[in-house]
């Protein structure tokens, strides 16, 4: 009987050795996903850096696009309508031509804190939430851009830390989108954040080169 529990006890400090490994390699993980292509040297007093500390994500704007929020209805200082697009900021050319917007998206559920306890599966959950998005951008049923012509994808990890680069026509109209995974300072959970730029093909000239700068800016803020 003792030399049965000796079996067991081993094999289970094999088995947490194995999964302690296992959760090291997630956890350590680094695979970059940028744009690729032209990109400019931004001048800092045009192209200032902006910082959304509640989703945990910083991105660069030019100064000379407009800044454009989405209206509030708002009764008695309280919100009348929960709209994942409230945070919505969309900065738009003098010319109209081009476009980009930065907004919070959907949550995935995580540990919380320094003594986190992240598991295996966490990683897991988290890694197949990704590639979920990744094929409901394939579908074309992503909300914000629809069917697109894909001519560029990739995905990025760093830890638990993930991003999804997608390049696509639609109508004549080019896009640019980066997704990043990052984790919110309160609740710990980790949240899907989007950055989109458009500009009429025909404007490549002007405006690819810029898209791809700002894209490739847009970042988890760690």
């Amino acid at each position: 009987m003792k030399a049965i529990f000796t079996m067991l006890l081993v094999a289970c400090c094999l088995f947490n050795a194995a999964g302690q490994t296992s959760l090291k390699a997630l956890l350590g993980k680094n695979v970059p996903c940028n744009f690729e292509g032209p990109e400019v040297k931004l001048d800092t007093a045009q192209y200032p850096q902006s910082r959304n500390v509640s989703y945990s994500y910083v991105y660069t704007y030019p100064k000379y696009f407009k800044e454009i929020w989405p209206v509030e209805q708002v009764v008695s200082e309280v919100r009348s309508q929960t709209d994942s697009y409230i945070d919505t900021v969309t900065y738009l050319s003098p010319d109209k031509q081009a476009s980009m917007k930065v907004f919070a998206g959907q949550v995935v559920p995580f540990p919380l804190g320094t003594r986190r306890g992240i598991k295996v599966a966490d990683m897991l959950a988290v890694e197949k939430a990704v590639d979920d998005y990744i094929q409901l951008l394939k579908d074309g049923k992503d909300k914000e851009l629809g069917k697109l012509k894909i001519s560029f994808l990739c995905k990025g990890t760093k830890g638990y830390n993930h991003s999804i680069c997608l390049k696509g026509s639609k109508d004549q109209t080019q896009y640019l989108c980066k997704i990043v995974v990052a984790e919110m300072p309160v609740s710990g959970n980790l949240i899907f954040s989007h950055f989109v730029y458009q500009y009429p093909v025909t404007a490549k000239d002007k405006y690819e080169a810029l898209g791809t700068t700002l894209a490739n800016a847009f970042k988890v803020d760690l």
